[in-house]
């Protein structure tokens, strides 16, 4: 069999076979770690043979123009297909562990038609079957996320309302550009839409905003940055990391597929008083980012702070793809796969956490350092990468990223992605210190390490966290081909030094690493050197002696992260209680589901049934009049 069909069709037989062996949990998560990594071995095979192609024609035409579906190797899909891949066989394993009989919420099936849509996505050649994968992804991303709890399918339904809505944007979209093009095929469509610049540029805009629409709500990217606090708070935890590392990058991949060639090669006028849609492009990642850095400063529960820290990171990468140069887009690409390696570390050991004590909230624990060590360091070296800084993975991203903003003299916005690089260390460290330093509380004496199927996979992300920060070439020679594909001048990457955009700026990665370690070295020293602790009792150091009992105070509000950022809330609270996006959504929902609910009454009634009939032979008329 072709070994890209057999690529999408092993998913399927996956779903059919789990569905039948449901009741056997251990059975069904054990195949989602041999399909998950078959996929992977084989993507990993795949890579360099960009003819594999499957296509099959269909009987029928659509705007006069025969219909052919097709699925094929490139490599900007393979590149995303391959990462997301990889961290899917790593969550995998984790489910392995995490889906006990306690815990197991029979979704296998739904898992790998996910996983099937997941790579139809990135290798579809033609605008239906990305269509049609891109409504198997929201539909069964929308059944992991409600997974039979109240709260949780509240959460599932507001993100099934906006994933409608890019939806119904995707399919305009497609259909106009269809009717205009006579075909399906995703790069006539972008070499139509050039053309299209130059002749009625108003049109190709409103046709671009229709696909950016559908992007950037998959991606959280501003103003559709709330659903992802709302969809990670109540998915599953183990299914939360897919939807961080994987699924944000849906929106991402699309902008890179179609938008980023258009607004390359497209003669587009300003708007205004922006200076075209690529810097319009900058801004809404910039206020992305500095939006999502500000409200997770703000939350207590872990996988609300972190959801806004991944809205935050795709905030970065916008920026990057923004600049439209050789360093923003390898930055912003590269940047999309390091955020899926520490924002998996990251919400698995708080998966970790949340499995051995059953709390989100952060200032309901503590002390698991004693407890979780392994846990407590894969979270530690996971938000030093997420925070940029060296010699972990997140740097060399965020470093291409800002050569390219400085180079295009975008100092705003520069600066805007420094504040939320900045706000980024004051969440991380909170729920560093609240979770894992100070007081363990006396219900967990007793908690134990993660699973070693659980501690399995983030051992394995500690070490790519460190891999790819110190030999950043892992990931840019495969790039390096993506961005050739898309039309960029490369030269060969190297293993350890990063290329700059502005003169004489280079970094090489080895000697940052020496300078960690032989700082390591040192603090080590000291530390061995200096006296021992001297442990004081809690009244004698942090309440200067008096019983907090005594002031009415009860254990979770003496946690010292209770309220830890409470003057900035005084702060920013007045502005965001002004302008809330997620309150005007909020409200406009409410208004269709009453609007829906008043057209379904007429329906059901008699006379409402009768008038509703001849509005449709009214329209029925009309339309075949005009057509």
């Amino acid at each position: 069999m072709d070994k890209m069909l057999m690529l999408l069709v092993v998913p399927l037989l996956a779903a059919l076979l789990s569905t039948l062996l449901n009741k056997y949990h251990k059975v069904v998560w054990t195949l989602f770690v041999v399909v998950s990594g078959y996929i992977s071995y084989t993507l990993f095979t795949m890579f360099g043979n960009w003819d594999l192609v499957w296509s099959t024609k269909l009987n029928f035409e659509l705007f006069n123009s025969n219909i052919t579906l097709a699925f094929a190797n490139n490599p900007l899909g393979w590149f995303f297909a391959f990462f997301a891949s990889a961290i899917t066989l790593l969550i995998s394993l984790f489910s392995l562990a995490y889906n006990d009989e306690k815990h197991n919420s029979k979704i296998t099936p739904i898992w790998f038609m996910l996983i099937f849509a997941n790579l139809g996505i990135f290798f579809a050649k033609d605008w239906l079957l990305f269509f049609m994968m891109w409504e198997v992804m929201g539909w069964t991303s929308y059944f992991i996320v409600a997974h039979g709890k109240k709260i949780s399918a509240k959460a599932a339904r507001f993100y099934l309302s906006l994933s409608l809505v890019g939806t119904s944007s995707l399919l305009l979209g497609i259909m106009l550009i269809a009717q205009k093009t006579k075909t399906f095929d995703i790069q006539t469509s972008i070499k139509a839409m050039i053309d299209l610049f130059s002749t009625n540029h108003s049109m190709a805009l409103f046709y671009l905003g229709l696909f950016g629409i559908t992007f950037f709500i998959k991606s959280a990217v501003f103003p559709f940055y709330m659903w992802p606090s709302k969809a990670y708070a109540e998915a599953p935890d183990d299914f939360t990391p897919f939807l961080s590392a994987v699924m944000s990058k849906y929106g991402v991949y699309g902008i890179a597929l179609f938008i980023l060639p258009i607004l390359q090669k497209a003669n587009i006028p300003a708007l205004g008083r922006i200076n075209g849609p690529a810097y319009l492009l900058a801004w809404m990642g910039a206020i992305t980012a500095v939006l999502a850095t500000i409200l997770a400063i703000f939350q207590t529960d872990m996988k609300k702070l972190f959801a806004y820290s991944s809205v935050s990171n795709i905030g970065y990468i916008v920026m990057g793809l923004s600049t439209m140069s050789i360093a923003g887009v390898q930055g912003a690409l590269f940047h999309s796969v390091n955020h899926m390696v520490f924002k998996t570390a990251i919400f698995l050991s708080l998966a970790a956490v949340i499995y051995r004590t059953g709390e989100r909230d952060m200032h309901k624990v503590g002390g698991l350092v004693y407890r979780m060590p392994l846990t407590f360091m894969t979270y530690l070296l996971a938000i030093i990468a997420a925070a940029g800084i060296p010699p972990l993975n997140g740097f060399p991203s965020k470093w291409l990223i800002v050569q390219a903003l400085i180079s295009k003299r975008m100092l705003f916005v520069v600066i805007a992605m420094i504040f939320a690089s900045t706000g980024a260390f004051m969440y991380l460290f909170r729920c560093l210190a609240s979770v894992f330093l100070g007081q363990l509380p006396d219900h967990l004496k007793d908690v134990k390490e993660a699973p070693v199927f659980m501690a399995i996979p983030m051992v394995i992300l500690m070490i790519l966290m460190l891999a790819i920060g110190v030999i950043p070439g892992i990931v840019l020679k495969p790039l390096n081909t993506v961005l050739a594909a898309l039309g960029y001048k490369v030269s060969v990457a190297s293993w350890t030094t990063l290329h700059s955009s502005l003169s004489n700026s280079d970094v090489n990665i080895t000697v940052l690493f020496g300078i960690f370690v032989a700082g390591f070295v040192v603090s080590a020293i000291l530390y061995i050197i200096s006296g021992k602790q001297t442990k004081v009792a809690q009244e004698d150091n942090y309440t200067a002696g008096e019983e907090p009992l005594d002031w009415g105070t009860t254990p979770d509000r003496f946690n010292f992260s209770y309220g830890f950022y409470q003057p900035f809330k005084e702060i920013f609270n007045p502005l965001l209680d002004k302008i809330s996006f997620d309150r005007w959504m909020s409200a406009f929902g409410r208004n269709v589901e009453r609007v829906s609910c008043a057209l379904s009454s007429l329906y059901t009634k008699g006379e409402g049934a009768v008038l509703m009939f001849c509005i449709g032979v009214v329209l029925f008329i009309v339309g075949g009049w005009l057509v």
